[in-house]
């Protein structure tokens, strides 16, 4: 039985790349920051969160529409709140709605309660 150096060479040099590319991708995952749920955030911040400008929070604040806390003048939001108030903003798609009126029974409107022996 012959051993082929050279392959087995290249064989250790492509593990060892392997490797090291792993090793990379692991440190990476445990040095990116990780957001709990009960990140405080300011205006700014829930702006750049939700993806709107901060006029919109201020007006969603004035018009009692979002969750929010204000310890003395300052303004926060609980990251975790603002998902929420984000699932509950949840619009039903034309689907879900299709099959929620056919299960609903139907209204006869007065044409259709008359009886068609109702003029003879």
């Amino acid at each position: 039985m012959t051993v082929d150096f050279q392959k087995l060479q290249d064989e250790v040099s492509e593990t060892r790349q392997d490797v090291q590319m792993l090793i990379k991708l692991f440190n990476q995952l445990n040095q990116s920051p990780q957001q709990p749920e009960e990140t405080l955030l300011n205006v700014q911040q829930a702006a750049d969160f939700l993806d709107v400008t901060t006029a919109t929070i201020y007006d969603l604040v004035h018009n009692r529409r979002i969750p929010n806390h204000r310890p003395g003048k300052r303004l926060y939001f609980l990251r975790s709140e603002l998902i929420e108030w984000v699932k509950n903003g949840r619009r039903m798609t034309t689907d879900e709605l299709t099959q929620i009126t056919a299960s609903r029974p139907t209204r006869q409107t007065s044409k259709q309660r008359k009886s068609p022996n109702a003029n003879a």
